[in-house]
């Protein structure tokens, strides 16, 4: 688990929330280009034969990809291992998106766009983050991020200014397991000396982190940001907030 340069946070001393845990990519910040153009622009430079939109092509072959790959089975307490697991798990999804598209240097290729990610110049921050951030800073709050991104998120959020905004970074591959699993949550939780009832967690999907987040005893706030509308029914007593800005108003009214 990495953690920026402020001291270890004590546990908060009521029974309100004093914690706030925060998924990255889809919550924070964004790719700049859609995911679709950036393999298209590399895939054909490494062999691809061009074809009609196949920039949308390559889009809906991801998520639907994406959705079918199960966790990456992890072994708890071993990084070095379950970093290669990351990878390994990465490969064989863009695999998996290109099966059937024709030849191509793959292994250039999947070597230069796994590197591509880490770099935070393809990432961008939603614009009311970091003063969303600072304010709950403000307010006495300990901040982590929580997320199933691999060991790339940490130069991604060196490179976009989160590391000093927060308490806490938190990635699967050091918790030994994925969101929805609540041992995700419970390694953050373990930093700080809290118990699941003085955390929130906030995110933008339903089923990792919602559901995962409640299942795990925090409290959840569902993102749900008006391009990734949400297709399944909301639970009532799950708050819903289309942007980050509306969290720190949220949070002072329940804690």
């Amino acid at each position: 688990m990495a953690t920026t340069d402020r001291p270890r946070a004590d546990a908060p001393h009521n029974h309100g929330i004093g914690l706030v845990c925060l998924d990255a990519a889809g919550t924070l910040f964004h790719l700049r280009a859609p995911l679709g153009a950036l393999y298209a622009e590399h895939a054909l430079a490494h062999g691809l034969a061009p074809a009609t939109a196949l920039a949308d092509r390559l889009e809906r072959r991801f998520h639907q990809r994406f959705s079918e790959m199960p966790s990456p089975a992890y072994r708890p307490g071993d990084r070095e291992f379950n970093d290669r697991v990351d990878r390994d798990w990465w490969r064989l999804l863009v695999e998996r998106v290109f099966a059937g598209l024709g030849p191509m240097d793959f292994e250039a290729f999947f070597a230069e766009i796994y590197t591509l990610f880490a770099d935070a110049a393809v990432w961008q921050l939603y614009p009311e983050v970091s003063p969303t951030l600072a304010a709950l800073r403000r307010a006495g709050l300990k901040l982590a991020i929580v997320s199933n991104f691999d060991s790339r998120l940490f130069p991604v959020c060196e490179g976009l200014g989160l590391l000093p905004a927060v308490d806490a970074v938190v990635i699967a591959a050091e918790a030994g397991a994925a969101k929805p699993d609540a041992a995700m949550f419970h390694a953050a939780l373990r930093h700080f000396d809290a118990r699941p009832d003085q955390a929130v967690h906030v995110g933008d999907s339903w089923s990792e982190d919602t559901l995962g987040a409640s299942g795990a005893g925090l409290r959840a706030v569902h993102l749900q940001r008006e391009e990734h509308r949400l297709a399944a029914d909301l639970t009532p007593e799950v708050p819903v907030i289309t942007d980050l800005s509306a969290l720190p108003d949220l949070l002072s009214r329940q804690r």
